[in-house]
């Protein structure tokens, strides 16, 4: 399917994609001319910007990751990403659908609503990491997408193994950051969520590691 006709087939998310921009307009005259940029795990802001860095360039990152994971199976070498659509699929109504909450979650932010930002963020995080676990076992070696390390880029086997653990324990995290977020207190919600991201990270980069050591040492093929 070419890019237009994908386009075309997910209109529904493209109309997600704008319409920020258009509450923008819409709310431009409400938003202060400095605003909140960034927060600290206490949800305390600590980092300021102009507000068109919540108006426009928020809105204009989650198109360009669109955009991006639509154009990488034309310029993925090995064309495996193009094999996968059904997972790329995904993955791109999942960020969209991140991004356009991170942005209105800042807007409630911004023009002066109580809503705790690190709350959002710690659930939508872990929503990302269900999400993003649930299809990322589905997708075949390439160099833009996945758990790319030198070891599962060099060998499908350890692609392959790593991908299928990879995508249990981004689930299973992403789960526990949700729960911790649900039941816990915003202090212990911060070292769960630094706790849980580790573990997604480098459990799995040691694990295509010595993979890959181990088929290496036994002569297996790949």
């Amino acid at each position: 399917m070419n890019t237009i006709n994908i386009i075309k087939k997910e209109w529904p998310v493209v109309l997600l994609l704008l319409a920020p921009f258009v509450v923008s307009l819409i709310l431009s005259d409400k938003v202060p001319e400095t605003v909140p940029t960034h927060f600290n795990l206490q949800g305390e802001a600590d980092d300021y910007g102009p507000k068109w860095t919540i108006l426009y360039m928020l809105p204009a990152i989650g198109i360009i990751l669109y955009v991006a994971l639509l154009l990488l199976p034309r310029i993925d070498p090995k064309k495996r990403i193009e094999e996968a659509q059904k997972p790329i699929t995904a993955i791109r109504l999942i960020t969209s659908l991140f991004m356009v909450g991170l942005y209105a979650m800042m807007m409630l932010v911004v023009t002066g609503s109580d809503v705790s930002i690190n709350s959002y963020v710690f659930i939508a995080v872990g929503i990302l990491f269900v999400g993003l676990g649930n299809y990322i076992n589905t997708v075949k070696p390439n160099y833009f997408i996945g758990i790319r390390t030198p070891w599962t880029l060099e060998n499908p086997k350890v692609w392959k193994k790593t991908h299928r653990l990879g995508s249990k324990i981004w689930m299973a995290g992403g789960v526990l950051i949700i729960i911790s977020d649900l039941l816990l207190s915003e202090s212990v919600n911060a070292i769960v969520f630094g706790v849980a991201l580790g573990f997604m990270v480098v459990v799995p980069l040691l694990y295509s590691y010595f993979e890959f050591k181990k088929i290496d040492s036994t002569g297996e093929n790949a």
